[in-house]
């Protein structure tokens, strides 16, 4: 009973930013009779693949000014972070190249004043800015970032969303390191990338638009699909996951559906149910903000679930569900030690899950007591985020990390 009342707490987040390069070290000392000065110097991150690294970020909430991007590793252990401004979204790691991109807002006076609007390019190496490239001051920040910000298949273009309330999406071209154009997408919002020059961005009432970009970033065909969804009878959450040209999202309702993207047009492959008739009848449906990933080898797609009405889809998830798509099947489920808002999984051959989740370091005795004297507020300010890493195909919990700084923090994502 207490475990599902604190889900209602987690409605409300942001987001926002930070940047530092890798951690600082002093140099060396020698020895104990000879004085040598402090030296400060970068420090040189190795290869992050095979390596189950991961990130984690946020709005630094209530601290809005200074979002933060942290980076572990599989023991947990935090190897750098970035600072990245006002109302983080998201970082998009390149695919070819030894960088990081981060879509970033500052003002002139710290908080107000003139807004400025940049994409950071940071070395991935060093977790050093290399770069600005100043865009319309228009971007979107929201607690749900998938598809706000959007690399291309082949790494060329970068698309931003922005909204004010308008909608449109700001082309960048990272070789060139410009701003190139703005288009309109009214009535749609998140982008999905499909390919080296197209993507599709997901429509208010149920269609999806296709914008396909020319070798210098400018649109060269702009279209709209039918409806593919009811979004009265039931809402698509815009946090799809991706294998090959299958995107899959996840309904209101709990449905998944799989959604084949390529230049040639958008088409509706599966569609399936989450939950049977009983799970339905006892609550089961989707969670959380972040709630689904993909282990692109197997084919497995992972969704974040928990007991509650299904309008209170985005509050925080008790178990993720495990789900073959070739077969449409359930797997497996696993047990979470945590509330979670969000999971990822890894790219290797034995794969972490990961979850991002919310915590009272307290004993369950103490809990109780404050609940039933204050109910949820007086558990409100107690609450701690800590990130767990699962075995994704055992669901053996292996270990927790729980000294992230305080602030709030609301994606999780493997490198």
């Amino acid at each position: 009973m207490l475990n599902r009342s604190l889900r209602y707490l987690m409605c409300g987040l942001s987001l926002v930013n930070v940047a530092l390069p890798a951690l600082a070290l002093p140099a060396p000392m020698a020895s104990a009779t000879e004085f040598v000065p402090e030296q400060v110097r970068v420090e040189v991150l190795g290869d992050h693949h095979g390596q189950n690294w991961f990130w984690a970020w946020g709005s630094n909430a209530p601290s809005m000014g200074s979002g933060r991007v942290l980076l572990f590793d599989d023991a947990g252990r935090n190897l750098g972070q970035l600072s990245t401004g006002m109302w983080f979204n998201s970082l998009v790691p390149s695919r070819k190249r030894d960088e990081l991109y981060a879509v970033e807002t500052y003002f002139s006076r710290g908080v107000r004043g003139e807004r400025t609007d940049v994409v950071t390019v940071y070395d991935s190496k060093t977790l050093s800015p290399k770069g600005e490239i100043k865009i319309p001051a228009k971007r979107m920040s929201a607690l749900i970032s998938t598809g706000l910000s959007v690399l291309s298949d082949d790494d060329r273009f970068l698309m931003v969303f922005n909204f004010t309330p308008a909608q449109s999406v700001s082309v960048i071209d990272l070789e060139n390191n410009r701003f190139v154009q703005e288009v309109a997408t009214p009535g749609c919002a998140a982008m999905y990338s499909a390919g080296p020059r197209d993507f599709y961005s997901i429509c208010g009432n149920g269609a999806f638009l296709h914008l396909e970009l020319d070798d210098r970033g400018r649109v060269m065909r702009q279209e709209r699909s039918a409806p593919i969804f009811d979004p009265l009878q039931d809402l698509l959450l815009t946090t799809g996951s991706r294998k090959g040209n299958t995107w899959y999202f996840v309904s209101q309702k709990s449905f998944v559906y799989g959604l084949q993207m390529s230049a040639s047009g958008i088409e509706q492959s599966q569609r399936w149910s989450l939950v049977n008739e009983q799970e339905r009848a006892d609550g089961w449906g989707v969670a959380g903000n972040h709630g689904t990933a993909m282990h692109e080898k197997s084919g497995r797609l992972y969704v974040l679930m928990h007991q509650d009405k299904p309008e209170n889809y985005q509050k925080p998830g008790t178990e993720v569900w495990v789900y073959d798509t070739k077969t449409q099947q359930r797997v497996s489920r696993i047990k979470l030690n945590e509330l979670s808002v969000a999971i990822a999984v890894s790219k290797g051959e034995q794969p972490r899950l990961y979850s991002l989740d919310y915590m009272i370091p307290m004993p369950a005795e103490f809990i109780s007591s404050i609940y039933a004297s204050k109910g949820e507020a007086g558990l409100l300010p107690l609450m701690r985020q800590s990130i767990n890493l699962y075995d994704a195909d055992s669901g053996k919990h292996l270990r927790s990390v729980d000294d992230i700084p305080a602030g709030a923090m609301n994606e999780v994502m493997s490198w």
